[in-house]
């Protein structure tokens, strides 16, 4: 099966480097970046009687891609996001992170320290408050849809599913089809459980028609670092990512000051 670029041109699988394929997009190595494009199946030599299905999920993927792209233009910079070099009619250009997704490097690398996991957690959480002060709501919090960076820090990615509010909206009231800062904060209390425990756990709420889970159909945190910030995620303690964020920071900045003063020794040898 061939695909279509935003310009027009053909392509295969076999005739391009591709970093990733998902429902609604592929990534393309382009030259020391990764350019994120629409899925989109050339159509010309299907059957006519297939060609309005396919050209009506064309359409969609297209305009999934457009959102993101208003996503990345709303957050603008910020160092837990993956770097957007340009945004343009050919797609979204991004930085290469060569060390893959958090789920792959979790499931084939060595567990990191305490020390790092709690930095990690840090910046995910003021990751997700710069989103939540820009009016997202991110929806798909998962670890597929996290890189480590080449100095272990990690970038977010794959904002297609985001909910882009108005500015004058309230986010900690707002709802969209089901999606609301709750859960985007139970979402990310997956996260964090599947970091410290070092294994892939995710409890996808929209799967669930949006109702959150009880405490006890959850797994047993009582005895893991960072069990209060988890069962508090899970158990919608906290009213805002600004207050989770708050939480993080009084629970873990010890922690992420041994982290920083270790990544710095490590850097200083190289």
């Amino acid at each position: 099966m061939s695909f279509v670029k935003p310009d027009g041109t053909r392509f295969h699988f076999y005739t391009e480097t591709f970093l990733g394929t998902g429902t609604n997009s592929i990534v393309l190595l382009d030259r020391s970046h990764a350019l994120k494009i629409p899925k989109v199946r050339d159509l010309t030599s299907m059957p006519e009687e297939y060609r309005e299905d396919e050209e009506y999920i064309n359409q969609v993927n297209r305009e999934i891609l457009e959102s993101e792209k208003a996503i990345y233009l709303r957050v603008g910079h910020c160092k837990g996001i993956a770097e957007c070099i340009n945004i343009s009619q050919d797609g979204i250009r991004l930085a290469l992170y060569k060390r893959g997704d958090l789920e792959t490097y979790i499931e084939s690398e060595a567990e990191v320290d305490q020390s790092r996991k709690a930095g990690w957690i840090l910046s995910l959480t003021e990751t997700m408050l710069h989103f939540h002060s820009s009016n997202v709501l991110v929806d798909d919090m998962a670890l597929r849809n996290i890189l480590v960076a080449d100095d272990m820090s990690l970038k977010m990615i794959d904002f297609g599913q985001c909910s882009l509010l108005p500015l004058d909206a309230d986010i900690n009231a707002a709802s969209d089809n089901g999606l609301t800062a709750q859960a985007d904060i139970f979402h990310l209390g997956c996260v964090i459980y599947s970091i410290v425990i070092w294994k892939r756990y995710e409890c996808n709420l929209f799967v669930r028609g949006w109702v959150r889970p009880l405490l006890c159909e959850l797994p047993n945190v009582d005895s893991l670092f960072c069990a209060d910030i988890i069962r508090n995620c899970w158990s919608a303690k906290y009213s805002s990512m600004d207050q989770l964020y708050c939480a993080a920071q009084e629970s873990l900045k010890h922690a992420n000051c041994t982290a920083t003063k270790s990544f710095r020794m490590e850097f200083s040898t190289h």
